[in-house]
């Protein structure tokens, strides 16, 4: 995702109110048509949608595990009132998603942003353009550690990430497999070997995770054969 996209979820969700307000100003401009806003609009909408559903499951998860805890070991005589119901969701959008809208709608300004008409100017009130000096989420860097039993310690260096996506592969494998997301370093790889009681070659790459969401660049691979 290009730096100008908020990667947590509050803020992306704020940028995308301010564009979708915005759009509406330039239609005629840069490429920009009536179907722009309506989509813009629709992502809004439904990404509003979804994350005002998961708050309130969450407050009716935290409803139901204190009721819960009540109810098994409270002090006696405690009252416990009226046991906790689902929730109710209001009706979606209007709108049909599909998966990956964030990628649409990068698609979308990225258009924009190569379309004669476009400005600075315009770009700025979109919230497409990086500001000088904003802070850049380098590539995860590690460093590999064999252990006895078949282990290898993933050290890596958090920086202001949330965590990071661990990937490896194995001997002759050529596809990467996600063994975890860490959050804390170091990270022990556990794995049997392929095969009991041999040393195996194991490549490993990294990606940071903020707010959930993968970020940047995959790290260089790192390669070590393990100890049996």
């Amino acid at each position: 995702m290009p730096k100008w996209l908020p990667v947590r979820e509050a803020d992306r969700l704020v940028w995308i109110q301010n564009a979708a307000l915005k759009l509406n100003t330039y239609v005629g401009t840069a490429g920009i048509v009536a179907g722009d806003v309506t989509f813009l609009n629709g992502v809004r909408d439904n990404y509003q949608w979804i994350i005002n559903r998961s708050d309130q499951l969450n407050t009716a998860r935290q409803d139901v595990n204190e009721w819960k805890r009540i109810f098994a070991d409270g002090p006696v005589g405690t009252p416990l009132g009226a046991a906790p119901v689902a929730p109710v969701f209001p009706a979606a959008p209007i709108f049909t998603p599909s998966a990956g809208m964030f990628a649409q709608v990068v698609a979308l300004m990225e258009r924009i942003r190569n379309t004669t008409g476009y400005t600075t100017a315009i770009g700025e009130d979109l919230g497409i353009v990086t500001a000088p000096g904003a802070p850049v989420l380098g590539d995860p860097t590690f460093t590999l550690v064999v252990l006895p039993n078949s282990e290898v310690r993933v050290e890596w260096v958090k920086g202001s990430a949330d965590g990071v996506l661990i990937e490896s592969q194995r001997a002759g494998e050529t596809v990467w497999t996600l063994i975890a997301t860490d959050l804390s370093s170091p990270y022990v790889d556990a794995r049997a070997p392929l095969v009991a009681g041999q040393p195996e070659v194991r490549r490993y790459r990294l990606r940071y995770v903020v707010n959930d969401v993968p970020v940047g660049n995959y790290s260089a691979v790192g390669s070590v054969t393990t100890m049996p």
